[in-house]
């Protein structure tokens, strides 16, 4: 059984940023959804002493004056989970989503609000950015279980997007929040999507986007507040592998992991590859 999260995308720079959204979520256990409402996935064979490829996708990056970047891509073997796309600067559109993962949110653009970015399969839309001058707010980013919200001046508005939950590991663990657009000139004070997703940076200049705060989550970073600042960072994946322990997992180097056993079964977590060539393989 598996679990494979991208990055999540980096907030918006500049003022009214949008955030950032959640990377694709991609799991085949205990019947649980995957990203943006899919089903789960058909179980997967194993074949003994062939190797398959593990790359573990980076958060992306909040960007000063700038769209946030793409988070990275997540892959074991032939499943990817491609990161979520990074919020719009002020005045302008997201990204285009050409990935599987969550769209950021859209830039507060007075008269025009910048659209959010589109869902990926198993990601959903950001939200647009307030079009008011009243109320200055990026949308939110698009998270794993639910779209980012639109930018505007109070109760839900420029959230991103809910994280989605899952037990792989042995208990309930959220992954792939959408984070909030930032906010200037009595936007809404988000709260971003859970996950680690923050709010987006709020009022002058000196309010920059928050960083997704916990690791291995595949969460955006949250939309610029100020208007000579960066956007926040997004979060990196995480791959999960979950097999009987009779089997034994053997990684080449350049892979950080740990494992843990649950009653006849081991746990490994990967938090990190050092580039594309890394592989896991099973005895």
């Amino acid at each position: 059984n598996y679990l494979v999260v991208g990055g999540g995308g980096g907030g918006g720079g500049y003022f009214r940023g949008g955030g950032g959204g959640a990377g694709a979520v991609r799991t085949n256990w205990n019947n649980e959804n995957q990203g943006g409402g899919q089903s789960c996935a058909a179980a997967k064979s194993i074949s003994i002493g062939t190797a398959y490829s593990i790359i573990l996708g980076a958060g992306g990056a909040g960007v000063y004056n700038s769209a946030g970047n793409t988070g990275g891509t997540s892959t074991f073997d032939d499943i990817v989970s491609n990161g979520g796309t990074g919020g719009a600067r002020y005045e302008r559109n997201a990204p285009t989503n050409s990935g599987n993962g969550s769209g950021g949110g859209g830039g507060g653009w007075t008269g025009t609000g910048g659209q959010g970015g589109g869902a990926g399969t198993y990601g959903y839309a950001g939200g647009n950015g307030s079009n008011s001058g009243s109320t200055q707010c990026g949308g939110g980013g698009g998270g794993a279980a639910a779209q980012g919200q639109s930018g505007g001046g109070g109760g839900t508005d420029g959230d991103g997007g809910a994280a989605l939950a899952n037990t792989i590991t042995g208990s309930s663990v959220d992954y792939a929040g959408g984070a909030g657009g930032g906010n200037y000139g009595g936007g809404n004070q988000t709260i971003g999507g859970g996950a680690g997703a923050p709010a987006g940076g709020v009022g002058s200049g000196g309010a920059p986007g928050q960083n997704a705060s916990i690791a291995n989550r595949g969460s955006g970073g949250g939309g610029a507040g100020g208007s000579n600042v960066s956007g926040g960072n997004g979060s990196a994946g995480v791959i999960i592998l979950r097999f009987p322990s009779i089997y034994t997992a053997t990684f080449t180097g350049g892979v950080t992991s740990s494992s843990t056993t649950v009653g006849t079964e081991t746990i490994f977590t990967i938090t990190a590859t050092s580039d594309s060539s890394q592989t896991v393989t099973f005895s």
